[in-house]
């Protein structure tokens, strides 16, 4: 008996001597595995550094390895360095310091769209139509316009110093102008469509957003506004709360916003309205492409599936993966996905990216992807569905522009040039539309131009140029807001949306009268009796 005893007895010191020292062995073998993998990466870029014909910089290759560690997770997940890190920061706090200047990279350089009302570069005579040739005695030749906005950012009350080319004008002109906080508005444009149509842009969402959105509803109201369109087209996103905050002006009180799972899918968050939130309650309908992504899905996906409004254009981008942004060494950041996103009725809208990235980043946007996911019902019964973006009610695909007008916009810049010679030679109306006579100006200068011309071309796309023309015109003389107005006459997503609006007023009355949903919590006591 003793002995048996003493055997178990030794049994159980030799199982706790494992217990103890297993964690520590597989740790041990984690960290060796780990060590092992370093140093084979150092070993690799050693040889990188020496046998390249063009030896890259260190920095170079560790943005390079930590870049490809992190896509090999998934699509969002990324590093930024100093620059990258810092013009983050300065769009999700909403101002830089800067000359307040839209600016465009064209085929002659740097090109000045539309200095900013009231900014450094307006205030000293800069011009719609100039080009940037130097910033800081630089050439800007073959300078992409992120590089030249990086170059014209700088701390505030510092000088930055520019030559631009004017039309009419044989030399360079030359500009010193000290760099002060501009601001960089969320809310994009905001103007009324009708006399009780308002509409408002959310290019993308960052600290402001919120309290920008709130301003611009107000200003529309004493305006006459009676519904809303809401156009989130090509809002990549950005900081999460400011979509919340534009949903608790939306939504009623206590309604879902969004949940966050981990990545096991069991730590779940939920967001929510407050549960005293006053209802606002006028017709409205968002516009979707394949531009919409991310926080703006949250947004769209809320508004959908609590019935608030109806959503028009194309299927989302359809990002639901959560990024948390980890600052390193204080200048630099890592975003890295923590959780997933899921709507009101339970949709996770990311879509695949198992297939490759050239598929994921370059979507087919010319017919409208159908419904693959499963299907969910939103408060009042309407099915939607997951799986890959959000599918708007009513679907709406803008013709694309043909070769010839993509070329004369965006390869030459032809529509933006010679509005700015309409300008200087025989000025531009508030809402002037490009006539058969300012078609025909045109013709001769892209004849002078040397610019490609067919008799076919001209008399297929005369109405293409036309509307293209009216919106450049439009900017180079009153600003990008007046352009994008009058371009708003003739978008399809646009007036579908005007057209939609009687049944955005039917289903909010629905919405209004229908019993309060019932929380789920509520749905599985019912469930378990």
């Amino acid at each position: 008996m003793a002995r048996f005893v003493k055997r178990n007895w030794m049994w159980l010191v030799m199982l706790a001597t494992v217990a103890v020292t297993g964690p520590l062995l597989a740790r041990n073998g984690a960290e060796s595995a780990k060590q092992k993998s370093l140093d084979t990466l150092t070993e690799v870029m050693d040889i990188v550094e020496k046998e390249s014909p063009e030896a890259p910089t260190s920095k170079q290759l560790t943005h390079a390895t930590i870049q490809g560690m992190l896509h090999t997770l998934d699509p969002h997940s990324n590093y930024m360095d100093e620059s990258e890190f810092r013009m983050l920061r300065e769009e999700q706090k909403g101002s830089f310091f800067g000359i307040g200047a839209i600016i465009q990279q064209h085929e002659q350089g740097i090109a000045i769209i539309s200095p900013m009302k009231g900014g450094p570069a307006e205030r000293l005579g800069v011009r719609s139509g100039d080009i940037i040739k130097e910033i800081d005695g630089a050439s800007t030749e073959g300078m992409s316009s992120n590089a030249a906005l990086q170059k014209l950012r700088g701390d505030k009350g510092t000088i930055v110093e520019i030559a631009v080319q004017r039309t009419g004008m044989p030399g360079l002109i030359r500009f010193s102008i000290p760099r002060a906080e501009v601001p960089s508005n969320s809310v994009y444009y905001s103007f009324m469509l009708n006399p009780t149509t308002g509409f408002i842009n959310i290019k993308d969402f960052g600290e402001t957003t919120s309290d920008e959105f709130e301003r611009a509803v107000a200003a529309l109201k004493k305006q006459g506004m009676k519904q809303l369109v809401l156009d989130l087209r090509y809002n990549g996103g950005g900081v999460l709360d400011a979509a919340i905050g534009i949903c608790r002006q939306l939504l009623g009180p206590d309604q879902l916003i969004v949940s966050q799972k981990g990545r096991d899918g069991r730590e779940e968050s939920q967001t929510r309205t407050t549960k005293g939130a006053a209802f606002d309650p006028y017709p409205l309908v968002i516009l979707i492409n394949r531009g919409t992504a991310s926080a703006s899905e949250i947004v769209t996906g809320a508004v959908q599936d609590h019935d608030r409004g109806l959503v028009v254009g194309q299927t989302s981008w359809g990002k639901g993966l959560v990024q948390s942004v980890l600052t390193i060494n204080r200048s630099r950041g890592l975003a890295l996905t923590t959780a997933r996103y899921y709507t009101p009725s339970g949709r996770c809208i990311q879509r695949d990216y198992t297939h490759g990235l050239d598929d994921y980043y370059n979507p087919d946007d010319d017919k409208d992807a159908k419904p693959q996911g499963p299907a969910y019902k939103t408060d009042l019964g309407r099915v939607v569905y997951g799986g890959g973006g959000i599918n708007p009610d009513i679907t709406v695909v803008p013709p694309k522009a043909t070769e010839y007008v993509f070329n004369l916009r965006y390869r030459y810049s032809a529509f933006f040039r010679f509005a700015v010679q309409e300008k200087e030679r025989f000025g531009i109306q508030p809402g002037q539309h490009a006539d058969d006579v300012v078609l025909d100006r045109f013709k001769t200068w892209a004849l002078e131009q040397k610019l490609p011309y067919t008799d076919k071309d001209w008399e297929a796309n005369r109405e293409a140029m036309k509307e293209q023309l009216s919106v450049e015109m439009q900017n180079v003389a009153y600003g990008v807001e007046a352009g994008f107005k009058l371009g708003c006459e003739t978008d399809p997503v646009v007036q579908k949306a005007l057209e939609l609006m009687p049944q955005a007023e039917e289903l909010l009355q629905k919405k209004l009268q229908a019993p309060a949903p019932r929380t789920l919590a509520a749905m599985n006591v019912e469930t378990f009796r």
